[in-house]
């Protein structure tokens, strides 16, 4: 199928970021992220009509928590939008979990599967060379680490990987905000893992910031040296209804400027949190009386 509204038949040319806001963020529960994920995807591809996901820590968080594997409610969504599929994960049950869903998916022949069980910093580098990822191709990345394992080389892969002008690849990034600086200050298991994450020494920094703090700067960092134009860091809370401390934030970029709107209407769906009044007045506003 084509594109009706015409978004991806032009490809845009390349304008300078916008400010990323902070404000006005309701609460995403953290049981839903999954369901934010598959909404926010659910709703893009209605426009496009086509796209690529790839899943970097694809396995199952919570096994028993129904509705929180963002790789099965993503690749089960109807209608089936997505052409390329690509799941990935370190460990060997983890990776036959996967198997196990693309075995039971009936539109194998029409859809592209592909577990790739390994590190994600390396994995990506078949993905990308697939050439099943075009210039053209709507692709969603979904980066739910659990502390420090999506290194920022793999970041830069992903943002860099479409020529310039050409929408990049549209990231989800969990950053485990509740618990970094435990991370931060206690890791010994591999010396060089803060470096590597953060992409230099520059972490050292952050030991001494908030949890806001730290969202924000790397949400800067995703605009100013990634040079995503739209970006937005949505924090989960550690219970229902926004209540507890924040356990981690999503940050997500995109180049897209409906992206933000898209989100929007995808977190307000899941979290049945009530639109803002300004922006029932503005689109309200919009219709004859």
């Amino acid at each position: 199928m084509t594109d009706k509204n015409g978004l991806f038949d032009d490809l845009p040319e390349q304008l300078s970021p916008v400010t990323i806001s902070q404000s006005g963020l309701g609460p995403v529960w953290t049981q839903h992220k999954a369901q934010l994920i598959a909404k926010y995807i659910y709703l893009f591809t209605i426009i496009t009509r086509h796209g690529c996901y790839i899943d970097g820590f694809a396995g199952p968080k919570k096994q028993d928590l129904k509705d929180s594997w963002a790789a099965q409610l993503v690749v089960e969504t109807d209608p089936r939008r997505l052409r390329e599929v690509f799941l990935c994960d370190l460990k060997q049950d983890k990776a036959d979990r996967l198997r196990e869903l693309v075995k039971q998916q009936t539109d194998s022949d029409t859809r592209h599967y592909e577990v790739c069980q390994g590190d994600f910093n390396s994995e990506i580098d078949k993905i990308l060379g697939s050439g099943l990822i075009k210039e053209k191709t709507a692709t969603f990345c979904l980066l739910d680490q659990y502390t420090l394992e999506c290194h920022w080389a793999t970041l830069q892969k992903l943002a860099s990987y479409k020529p310039a002008g050409a929408r990049k690849i549209e990231l989800f990034y969990f950053l485990a905000t509740g618990w970094l600086h435990r991370s931060l200050t206690g890791y010994t298991v591999n010396l060089n893992r803060p470096d590597l994450w953060w992409g230099n020494s520059d972490w050292k920094n952050l030991v001494s910031s908030s949890g806001q703090t730290i969202a924000v700067r790397m949400a800067e960092r995703f605009r100013d040296e990634l040079g995503y134009r739209y970006v937005k860091a949505y924090p989960i809370y550690e219970r229902d209804k926004g209540e507890g401390r924040v356990m981690f934030h999503m940050i997500h970029a995109s180049d897209h400027p409906e992206a933000q709107n898209l989100m929007a209407r995808a977190h307000r769906n899941v979290t049945k949190v009530p639109e803002p009044e300004k922006q029932l007045v503005m689109e309200l506003s919009k219709i004859a009386p």
